[in-house]
């Protein structure tokens, strides 16, 4: 007698595609309208799947929101994490950075509308998601290398010039590489790094993102 294979690995597979399908149909729904303008039905239809199925995952279509933003945040910064090794200098990992989240949105620019929309926790300096800004702002003021902000100023300038300059990838992809340097540039002299360090660290770091580093798997 032949005994049978168990059911629970059909039955996790079933539930990873469904589970998948329904981030999937929020990231494009979410890229186009905000959460208020966006419909479960909606998003079981994108995804078909049955509406049961959706809470068999998700409480609300606000879980689902909270869980595309942190996806598509993790996997930039993964990225982020990846080319900053070895890199020590707090204005280089931020200039680095900064191009990363830039060339990201010309690259992958449906998530990238949806995390505009579904940023939740931007200005909150203690989040999980904002820690490794928080530590590089941290060892620049602690070595000197920058000067004139405070801790909490100079993590919210980092997080509203990469929303501006994503953003602005997002009109204008192709403008992606001379605006990434440029406004480095001027974010580096706002955390008050000398004008002759900031040029030469945002062209680097314009040549060393968009020529050689992957960006985040769509």
């Amino acid at each position: 007698m032949v005994d049978e294979q168990p059911a629970a690995p059909r039955i996790d597979r079933r539930r990873a595609r469904t589970r998948a399908a329904l981030l999937q149909a929020g990231q494009a729904l979410f890229a186009r309208r905000p959460v208020d303008g966006v419909s479960i039905d909606d998003i079981v239809l994108a995804a078909d799947v049955a509406k049961g199925s959706f809470y068999n995952h998700f409480d609300d279509k606000e879980a689902l929101a909270r869980e595309i933003a942190a996806q598509v945040r993790g996997a930039t910064e993964q990225v982020v994490t990846e080319i900053n090794v070895g890199v020590d200098d707090a204005a280089r990992r931020v200039a680095r950075a900064l191009c990363v989240f830039v060339r990201d949105a010309g690259d992958n620019p449906e998530r990238n509308r949806a995390l505009q929309r579904l940023f939740a926790g931007a200005t909150q300096i203690e989040a999980p998601m904002n820690r490794g800004v928080r530590e590089d702002v941290q060892a620049g003021l602690s070595t000197g290398r920058f000067a004139g902000v405070s801790l909490e100023t100079g993590v919210l300038l980092i997080m509203g010039v990469v929303q501006v300059a994503v953003a602005r990838a997002l009109e204008s992809p192709a403008s992606s590489p001379a605006v990434c340097q440029d406004v480095t540039f001027a974010l580096l002299r706002g955390l008050g790094v000398a004008p002759a360090d900031a040029a030469e660290i945002a062209a680097a770091a314009r040549a060393d993102i968009f020529a050689a580093q992957p960006s985040a798997a769509a």
